[in-house]
């Protein structure tokens, strides 16, 4: 018996032990002066999660505090009052609880800003944030809308919209998209990426209802929610091209079935992760749709994952069978097949999804010759995106190495009517933008091939050197020059090129001494080759040939054995 009674002692007593209190004065800095703020948490002194029972005391403008009896440990959030305000301390997509877990643990916390607040970079973010009030919905939905970097009101971005975007889609997507559009790369254009939180109502996620696989009540109100109010919203705030891609994942990619069928529908591009009929079969309305359609090029991508559901392989393999079946050149679709589960489907994927909605941007395999693409592709890119763009250099770098790699000499020729009709090209020693100067026009010859032309040019700039022709790149590319002379067998055109050369290497004092001492060797010497192989002005090659005797030093053109066989 006294065993037992002393057994529950310790009981008792470490029970006790267990649900002490101990009183703490907790602290928060707030972000506004006005800020009347409301501490929620695991335990009754803290409000049981009650957001908005327990206030906090206004101690100078921006600290506010609470002492109160805690146990360990002690996990709670901060608000104005409700869920909606909760304080951010860390970012909106990850907040985690705020915890004392003990005597030690630090009671000083700083709040960035308020969740139902439109300040993104207050709550640690790179992108914007819409709290929209809908009339079709009756609720709040949160909007993330995340702007190119150099956001510039006078040009037009596409706009890639997301559900889900509680969940990771909506920065997968705007990561990909930030890194596909940087300029060094332009695999996609810059574009803007708007995100859809579901949200929740009374405690109960609106994920479902929103996304009503049904195409019900609900799924109707949020389709009217999307077209009546939110693409308009942004539309009407920021510079859109009239191009709108809907992205949705699972149930999202099943509803796009319903928002692809619609009349009013504003989307030209749709990206499924993960698709499925099982609730409502529209495979019949889709065939229908996908032979018909008779708009504006159209891009649908379906991603299919090997380790998810059978119903959503055979989803998305009826997809490409129903495509096939109903073939249209306005339809555009794709469907891929990846090693993948149901979620992991989403980033694997997005990266080709991506590039299929925009696979008429940059694309020079749509035209079959350069001129085709010369006159049609700034046309077409505002049809099919609403884009409104300039050729650039950059953008024609595939191009002209398929040019170059093809021999292909027409094409060749509307390039440089391109750079030359739009006035791409400019160096430091031209005064504006123009054509392409001769001594790399010169050296693109030379590459295809083309060696009448070649030496042409070389012949070209070598008469207006230092007027629009730099003459370091002249002379470094000037041996394509004369081997394009001699296989043409012009010599004495040759000859009169390397004598202009030289003449301006004596009086020119636009290079360094060091340059001009290296270029001048190379020139005297290539004038006394063609003079001795030629048996033509042999006084200048005499001369040429005395020069480089007298300064020669180590190069990469000629050794002094090959003086010694000039003599």
């Amino acid at each position: 018996m006294k065993h037992t009674i002393l057994t529950l002692g310790l009981v008792i007593l470490f029970t006790g032990s267990l649900f002490a209190q101990e009183k703490r004065t907790i602290k928060v800095i707030v972000p506004n002066k006005t800020d009347n703020i409301f501490i929620t948490g695991n335990q009754e002194s803290l409000g049981n999660w009650d957001p908005g029972s327990v206030k906090m005391k206004k101690t100078s403008d921006f600290e506010r505090e609470l002492t109160v009896a805690i146990n360990y440990p002690a996990e709670f959030k901060i608000t104005k009052g409700d869920w909606s305000s909760e304080g951010i301390v860390e970012s909106l997509d990850h907040n985690p609880n705020l915890k004392i877990e003990d005597q030690h643990s630090k009671a000083l916390f700083t709040v960035k800003g308020w969740a139902n607040e439109s300040d993104g970079k207050a709550l640690g973010l790179d992108y914007n944030i819409k709290h929209f009030e809908s009339e079709y919905l009756g609720d709040k939905r949160t909007i993330k809308i995340a702007l190119p970097k150099n956001y510039n009101p006078n040009k037009k971005y596409p706009v890639l919209y997301t559900t889900d975007a509680g969940w990771n889609l909506f920065s997968v997507a705007k990561s990909h998209l930030t890194i596909l559009s940087l300029k060094e790369y332009r695999i996609v254009p810059e574009a803007i990426v708007v995100g859809i939180v579901h949200g929740s109502t009374n405690g109960e996620s609106n994920r479902n209802k929103d996304l009503d696989v049904y195409y019900g009540k609900s799924g109707q109100s949020f389709k009217n929610f999307v077209f009546k109010e939110l693409v308009p919203y942004i539309n009407n705030t920021y510079s859109t091209s009239d191009f709108n891609v809907m992205i949705g994942h699972s149930n999202g990619a099943e509803y796009n079935h319903f928002l692809l069928l619609e009349e009013e529908n504003p989307f030209r591009g749709f990206i499924s992760f993960s698709t499925n009929f099982y609730s409502t079969d529209v495979r019949q309305e889709m065939g229908a749709f996908m032979k018909n359609y008779q708009g504006k090029n159209l891009y649908y991508f379906v991603a299919n994952a090997t380790l998810d559901s059978p119903d959503r392989i055979e989803a998305g393999d009826d997809y490409a069978k129903i495509y096939t079946a109903n073939k249209n050149e306005k339809f555009n679709f794709n469907k891929i097949t990846y090693e993948a589960d149901h979620n992991s489907v989403v980033p694997l994927s997005f990266l080709d999804g991506i590039q299929f909605i925009f696979k008429d941007y940059r694309n020079f395999d749509n035209y079959p010759t350069f001129a085709s693409y010369r006159h049609n592709y700034l046309n077409d890119l505002k049809t099919n995106y609403g884009l409104e763009e300039q050729y650039n250099m950059n953008d024609l770098s595939p191009a002209l190495m398929d040019i170059i790699n093809h021999k292909k000499t027409a094409d060749l020729e509307d390039y440089f009517q391109l750079v030359e009709d739009h006035k791409l090209w400019q160096s430091p020693y031209m005064k504006e933008p123009g054509g392409m100067d001769p001594v790399n026009k010169g050296n693109f010859y030379f590459m295809m091939e083309d060696y009448e032309n070649c030496a042409e040019n070389f012949e070209l700039a070598s008469e207006n050197l230092g007027q629009g022709i730099m003459p370091r790149v002249y002379f470094l590319n000037l041996n394509k020059g004369i081997k394009a002379f001699n296989i043409t067998e012009e010599h004495e055109r040759l000859m009169n090129l390397l004598l202009r050369s030289k003449v301006y290497l004596n009086t020119t004092n636009e290079l360094t001494p060091k340059s001009t001492e290296s270029f001048l060797l190379f020139i005297n010497y290539e004038i006394a080759k063609l003079s001795n192989e030629q048996g033509m002005n042999k006084a200048e090659g005499k001369q040429a040939l005395a020069y480089c005797a007298d300064n020669y030093k180590k190069n990469s053109a000629f050794t002094e054995k090959d003086l010694e066989e000039l003599q």
